[in-house]
C-alpha cells in the first residue's frame, strides 16, 4: 500500500513540474511564429543613412525571442542583425544603420529578409521588397590626418574626390569625412570613411584611421579617393632647394626630449615651402626667425648663414639655433621660466615628458632647451619672443647674457621697462610668483631690449 501512495505522490511531482515549464514557456508542442506587419521607412534611401524597421510579431502559443534581419542589394549582404524579443506579442520600431559598400551600384533594388523565432526554435519568414537605396552625393569630401591637418578633396567625376599641390608626408594615417566640426575635428553625423580589416569603408567613430604609403618621395604631391571602389592612390614628388620635409631630418635627443633636426644654409629674405608636419597651422615657427605667409611657406628673417632647425613633435613648435651664438648677433637668456613659443599646454608636454613643462630654460648653456636667442633687428637692438612664466608655476627669474661664456650679463636693474610691466628686480630679471605678488598671465611675450638707450619693451602676442 506504501507503494501505491508514493507512485501517486511521485507522479503528482511529475505532473506539477511540467505544468510549471508549460507556464515559463508556453506549451510543449510545436508552433511558428506569425509576423503581423512589417515595413521600412522611408522605402528610397541612401546608403550612409538609417532606416527604421516597423513590425508586429505574436505567437499566441509560445514565447518569443528574437528577429533576425539581412538588408540584400545586388545579392550582397549590406547590414545584418538581431532583434531580441519578448513575450508572445512583440510591437518594435527599430533604427538600422545601412553603410555604403565598395561597388554599390546607385539607384539599386534592396530586399529585407526577416526571420521570426520561438524558444522552441519554431521560426517564420518574410522579405520587404520595393525598396530603393541610392549612393550618397558629396561636392566635396576632407582628408583628415592624424596629426589634424585637413586637405580639401574636390569632386572629379566618376565618384573621384581629388587633392592636389600637396605638402604631405610619404606616410599618411588619414579618415575622409563629409562634414568637419568649426575646429577642423570630423564631425560624425557625417559620412566618414576609415580602415576595416584592412580596406577602406564606411565607419563610425570608434573606426580606425586608414593608412596611404608613397614611395620612391620626398613628399605626397596628390591624393585620390576613389568613392565607389573604396581605393586611394597617391603621387609623390621629390624637395627642391627651397622646400623643407621631415623626409630629410635626423633625430636627435635633447634634455630627454625627441626632436627632428636638419642643418643648412638658410637665407635672409626667401621663402620656403614646408611640407608635412612642418607644414601643419598647430606648428608655430619661432617668429623672431620666420614669417609664416601661408600654413606651407614660410619666410626666414634671419641672416643668411647655416643654422640648425629644430622640430619638437610633441611642442609642435619650430627654432633654430646657431654654432657658438654670440654679441653682437645675438644675446642669450637663460634661467628659469622661458620656453619658445608654443600652444601645447604643460599638462600635454608632461604626459610624454613627465617633469617637463611649457618652458625649459635653465642657468647654463649645455643645450639649445637652456637658453633662448635674442636676434639683432637693428644696430643694438635684440628681439626675443617667449612664453613665460611658466603655467605651473608663474615663476620666472633669468638674465640675458652676450654669449654662452656668461659674458656681459644684462642685469634687470640697468633697464627702463615699457610696455607690459611684468619684470621686477635690480639682477635677475623676475616674475615673481610669492603670495602678495601679482598673478602674471603666462603667455607668449615679447621682449625688445635696446641697448642704445637701456629699454626693454615687453608686449603680449598671439601666435
Amino acid at each position: 500500500m506504501n507503494s501505491i501512495y508514493k507512485f501517486f505522490i511521485l507522479s503528482g511531482v511529475i505532473a506539477l513540474l511540467f505544468a510549471s515549464c508549460e507556464d515559463e514557456y508556453g506549451p510543449r508542442k510545436e508552433s511558428t511564429p506569425f509576423i503581423e506587419a512589417a515595413a521600412v521607412s522611408p522605402s528610397s534611401f541612401t546608403f550612409g543613412d538609417s532606416i527604421t524597421l516597423s513590425a508586429r510579431i505574436t505567437d499566441p502559443a509560445t514565447m518569443l525571442t528574437s528577429l533576425a534581419y539581412e538588408l540584400v542589394s545586388e545579392g550582397r549582404t549590406v547590414v545584418s542583425g538581431e532583434i531580441p524579443l519578448a513575450g508572445d506579442d512583440y510591437s518594435l520600431e527599430q533604427a538600422i544603420y545601412v553603410p555604403l559598400l565598395a561597388d554599390q551600384a546607385d539607384n539599386s533594388a534592396v530586399q529585407l529578409k526577416l526571420e521570426a523565432r520561438n524558444v522552441l526554435k519554431g521560426s517564420v519568414s518574410t522579405e520587404i521588397t520595393e525598396l530603393t537605396g541610392n549612393r550618397p552625393v558629396y561636392n566635396q569630401l576632407y582628408l583628415v590626418a592624424d596629426n589634424g591637418s585637413v586637405v580639401t578633396l574636390e569632386a572629379s567625376g566618376n565618384n573621384q574626390f581629388v587633392g592636389n599641390e600637396l605638402t604631405l608626408e610619404t606616410s599618411v594615417n588619414y579618415k575622409i569625412a563629409e562634414k568637419l566640426n568649426s575646429d577642423n575635428t570630423i564631425d560624425y553625423s557625417g559620412d566618414v570613411y576609415g580602415n576595416v580589416n584592412g580596406k577602406l569603408a564606411m565607419i563610425d567613430q570608434s573606426g580606425e584611421w586608414a593608412f596611404v604609403y608613397t614611395p620612391d618621395a620626398d613628399y605626397t604631391k596628390s591624393f585620390v579617393f576613389d568613392n565607389f571602389a573604396f581605393t586611394a592612390a597617391t603621387t609623390g614628388s621629390q624637395l627642391g632647394d627651397d622646400d623643407l620635409a621631415l623626409s630629410a631630418f635626423g633625430n636627435e635627443d635633447v634634455n630627454g626630449e625627441s626632436f627632428r633636426t636638419l642643418t643648412r644654409t638658410l637665407e635672409q629674405g626667401k621663402t620656403y615651402t614646408v611640407f608635412g608636419q612642418l607644414g601643419d597651422a598647430v606648428t608655430i615657427y619661432n617668429p623672431d626667425f620666420f614669417e609664416r605667409t601661408a600654413d606651407s611657406r614660410v619666410t626666414f628673417l634671419g641672416e643668411t648663414g647655416e643654422y640648425t632647425i629644430y622640430y619638437n613633435p610633441v611642442r609642435k613648435n619650430i627654432f633654430v639655433g646657431v654654432e657658438n651664438p654670440s654679441y653682437p648677433q645675438y644675446l642669450l637668456a637663460c634661467g628659469y621660466g622661458l620656453g619658445y613659443p608654443t600652444n601645447v599646454s604643460t599638462d600635454e608636454i608632461g604626459a610624454v615628458y613627465p617633469g617637463h613643462t611649457r618652458v625649459h630654460t635653465s642657468w647654463g648653456f649645455g643645450n639649445v632647451l637652456n637658453y633662448v636667442l635674442l636676434r639683432q633687428i637693428g644696430d643694438g637692438i635684440y628681439q626675443g619672443t617667449f612664453f613665460t612664466p611658466g603655467d605651473h608655476d608663474h615663476y620666472a627669474g633669468f638674465k640675458p647674457f652676450e654669449n654662452t661664456d656668461w659674458a656681459n650679463e644684462k642685469k634687470a636693474g640697468q633697464f627702463t621697462f615699457t610696455g607690459e610691466q611684468i619684470i621686477s628686480g635690480d639682477n635677475d630679471w623676475t616674475i615673481p610668483n610669492g603670495e602678495n605678488d601679482p598673478v602674471v598671465e603666462s603667455a607668449n611675450y615679447r621682449f625688445t631690449i635696446n641697448l642704445n638707450d637701456n629699454t626693454v619693451n615687453i608686449e603680449k602676442v598671439t601666435l
